[in-house]
């Protein structure tokens, strides 16, 4: 049996026509005029175009061949040209940053920023043909399912593909001038430090490991087709790094411990630019500031730790928008002027200005700072040209400068955009993502075709079933009227006759007009589903919560119906957690939905009437209402009580991270023991360990189960370091999806571990290093536990063994 369940890989039918698209330029005034100007193709090198008789178009040649010749052909002010938006030529937002291209050497403009981390951020093409649009990204990571991931890469490829091939265009105030490339960012894999964040909907989760898993399977199959000749697209990550604070977001430098940056903001890019696993080929560097300098300045965060210690010393470094300008902000006044930013930025590793135009020739509106810096010396032409080729040498990756008719992913169509592949797709990663948390009495499933009450805010939500970041239009003309409600699927599959739906009350608002009808429909009905949350009125970009309860008048209406006695859910739908400490112990059944975008009704009906039981765990700790107030929302220690994440947090949370329950029961046995020797050179004997745990469906309905493994320390060994630096109460080191299970059945999950990886711990200098001792492999599947102890030594008289160093600032 599977341990990835319904492996979803779709089989895609490839037409064998090529459209060709423009890019977003404009000819005006102050284009050059030139009888040999390019066709203003996205690609270079096509026939007929005046780069083609060029040295840099021979495919033959290597790209970094290529790359050198066309730099060496430019002047210095075509260089900053494509480091920095054009606002004179092109009509594209200077944060989208579309270049300005090479005219007089047929090198197209290409806009640099196209979000990804949920859907391809694009104009629909006609009613019913729209960019997918995936589960938020804490849905979909509570799947616990590499397979999952890997297939949201794929789809969300093709479609970019497609649409760039097609000629397509974003849906902003630019359009149809911004036509999209092949660069993509997303996935957001910041950690959800505090639960006030106003972008947790656009977070995987608090855990490194998990999210970096996450990453590495989105990333690759972004990038990585049936053809290994080419990129498939360009993949970016965001943001880079210790982004968790939107209140004065450009404005605040964080001082993060060496141990905090390697435990806990570090580690999941670790993963994710790892050339064995995620490769990403680019990074967005954030509004953050880490230990005095901002993120887009940082030589340690960007040279030191991604080109030197992460080895990728190839990868394309973009400003988040307007990152660089935030350097002369007054608060933090790490840049004296335009000049000294711009060169503050690029020698300290950011290759693209989006957003801000200091890099900017003056002739494309820029500020020209970057060529005054040359000028008095603050940087050279030679920086410039690492930059540009770093830059350069992606595009000729993804195969813009080959012929046209030699490659695979120029023929994707534009039918897979939002085809009934990827519709299906996104049902099964919600259907995975929704995690029940409570279920007394077997109040849930429901049975069909009893009288339903479909109350609160989120029966009605259309645009709040999707994360902040949820692509430009989900329906043609750019509303979201084709997104099906909650309340609509629920009254279409179990009867409009016998379903009420109605409001009760508002997201956020303390109208109490509608409880009272609301309450006589629940008196009426024999089955009760509420839904509540938050939307992206509450949270998103730009702002932070200020409390993690429910807003307006959810919570006292919600009592109101619970004390009815009916059979009731309550359906949380939101990004951020929701502290829902009084509604805990009076409800039946509770299910976390996350945002499950626009298949999420449909999910829920198939779960809560029990036409499917799938269930995932969750990404996140659920902490009580309080814990806000026992935390600053601008400290970034981890460890500082109470702790943050379910690695630190010593209180007791409403719902811990992993937990989730099923339909149905399993029983979990995992035994085995170890004995490793760590030797003098950070090496291990054995080098993995391995071991199977037998998943065991004990109930009688076929179900999914998730299997998860932590590293944790005896109690002798954690009163031994705990003096030296904090230590995890557990951290996830491996897991697995398994399913799905028959009633009955039994499935062996094998589990096979790099010794050095699991059982190091962080110390205060960031270095990963393993302690003599009884170490525990703790295995859980949210409900049941084994443990299995992992007796390690090192050589005679060593405290310790360093088995990865941290890079010193």
């Amino acid at each position: 049996m599977a341990f990835c369940p319904r492996a979803l890989s779709f089989l895609f039918v490839v037409a064998l026509a090529v459209s060709t698209a423009f890019a977003g330029v404009r000819r005006g005034a102050d284009v050059p005029s030139d009888s040999q100007t390019p066709n203003y193709y996205v690609w270079g090198c096509l026939p007929g175009n005046i780069s083609s008789g060029f040295r840099f178009c021979d495919s033959n040649l290597t790209i970094g061949e290529r790359v050198s010749d066309l730099i060496q052909r430019m002047t210095l002010l075509e260089k900053l040209a494509i480091l920095g938006p054009d606002s004179v030529h092109t009509t594209v937002s200077t944060c989208n940053m579309m270049d300005s291209g090479v005219l007089r050497l047929g090198i197209p403009a290409y806009m640099n920023l196209v979000e990804t981390n949920t859907a391809v951020a694009s104009a629909c093409i006609k009613p019913g043909v729209c960019a997918t649009n995936f589960p938020g990204p804490a849905n979909l990571a509570a799947s616990f399912n590499r397979t999952l991931w890997r297939a949201k890469g794929t789809a969300i490829s093709d479609e970019m593909r497609a649409l760039s091939n097609f000629g397509w265009h974003r849906a902003t105030d630019d359009a149809p001038y911004s036509k999209i490339g092949l660069t993509g960012f997303g996935p957001n894999m910041n950690i959800a430090r505090d639960p006030r964040f106003g972008r947790t909907s656009e977070l995987p989760g608090e855990d490194p490991f998990l999210t970096g898993m996450y990453a590495m399977e989105y990333v690759q199959g972004c990038q990585n087709g049936s053809d290994p000749r080419y990129l498939k697209m360009i993949a970016g990550l965001k943001h880079y790094d210790a982004y968790s604070v939107e209140t004065g977001r450009g404005n605040r430098l964080f001082n993060i411990s060496m141990f905090d940056l390697w435990d806990t903001y570090l580690p999941q890019y670790g993963i994710a630019f790892d050339r064995n696993q995620g490769n990403a080929m680019a990074v967005m560097c954030s509004y953050a500031g880490v230990n005095g300098v901002p993120s887009c300045a940082n030589d340690y965060l960007l040279n030191k730790v991604i080109r030197g210690k992460f080895g990728r010393p190839e990868v394309v470094v973009a400003s988040d928008c307007g990152a660089i300008g935030n350097m002369l902000s007054d608060d933090v006044i790490y840049a004296k002027n335009d000049s000294d930013a711009a060169a503050k930025a690029l020698n300290g590793g950011c290759d693209l200005d989006l957003g801000d135009q200091y890099y900017s020739p003056g002739w494309s509106g820029g500020a020209d700072g970057l060529t005054q810096a040359i000028r008095e010396g603050m940087t050279t032409e030679a920086i410039v040209d690492l930059a540009l080729g770093r830059v350069l040498e992606k595009r000729f990756m993804a195969g813009l400068f080959d012929p046209l008719d030699q490659q695979v992913y120029t023929k994707i169509p534009i039918e897979v955009v939002g085809s009934e592949q990827h519709q299906a797709l996104i049902l099964e990663g919600a259907l995975q993502g929704i995690v029940l948390l409570k279920n007394v009495n077997n109040t849930l499933p429901f049975a069909s075709g009893r009288s339903l009450a479909v109350l609160g805010p989120h029966a009605f939500s259309t645009r709040d079933l999707m994360e902040d970041y949820k692509g430009d239009q989900q329906c043609f003309g750019g509303n979201e009227d084709c997104v099906p409600t909650i309340g609509n699927v629920f009254a279409m599959l179990n009867g409009v006759d016998r379903t009420t739906v109605m409001y009760g009350v508002d997201m956020d608002s303390s109208d109490d007009s509608g409880i009272a009808p609301a309450l006589s429909a629940a008196a009426s009905a024999d089955q009760i589903v509420l839904c509540l949350g938050i939307g992206n009125a509450q949270e998103h970009e730009g702002i932070d919560r200020d409390v993690t309860t429910l807003p307006g008048l959810q919570e006292s209406f919600a009592l109101k119906v619970l004390a009815l006695g009916k059979p009731t859910v309550i359906v949380l739908v939101n990004g951020g957690i929701l502290s829902i400490d009084n509604l805990v112990a009076p409800a039946p059944a509770i299910v976390e939905a996350f945002y499950p975008s626009t298949q999420g009704a449909l999910a829920l009906y198939k779960a809560l009437f029990g036409l499917e039981n799938r269930w995932g765990r969750m990404p996140l700790t659920v902490y009580p209402a309080d814990y806000i107030n026992q935390v600053d929302l601008f400290n970034f220690d981890m460890s500082k009580a109470p702790g943050r994440t379910y690695r630190y947090y010593t209180g007791t949370p409403l719902f811990e991270f992993g937990f989730g329950l099923s339909y149905t029961s399993f029983s979990l046995a995992c035994e085995s023991s170890f004995k490793v020797q760590i030797l003098a050179d950070g090496t291990a004997v054995p080098p993995t360990l391995s071991f199977a745990c037998d998943v065991s469906n004990t109930g009688s309905v076929v179900g999914d189960d998730v299997v998860m493994v932590y590293h944790n320390v005896s109690s002798e060994l954690r009163l031994n370091i705990s003096s030296l630096h904090a230590v995890p109460l557990r951290a996830l080191v491996e897991f697995a999806r398994v399913g799905p299970v028959l009633p009955g059945a039994k499935v062996s999950v094998p589990f096979t571990v790099q010794s050095t990886r699991v059982l190091a711990l962080t110390n205060s200098d960031g270095d990963r290093v393993i302690y003599p001792g009884a170490h525990v492999l703790v295995v859980s599947d949210g409900v049941n536990t084994n443990q299995m102890i992992v007796d390690v030594q090192v050589p005679s008289g060593s405290p310790f063994v360093v088995v990865d160093q941290a890079v010193r600032p």
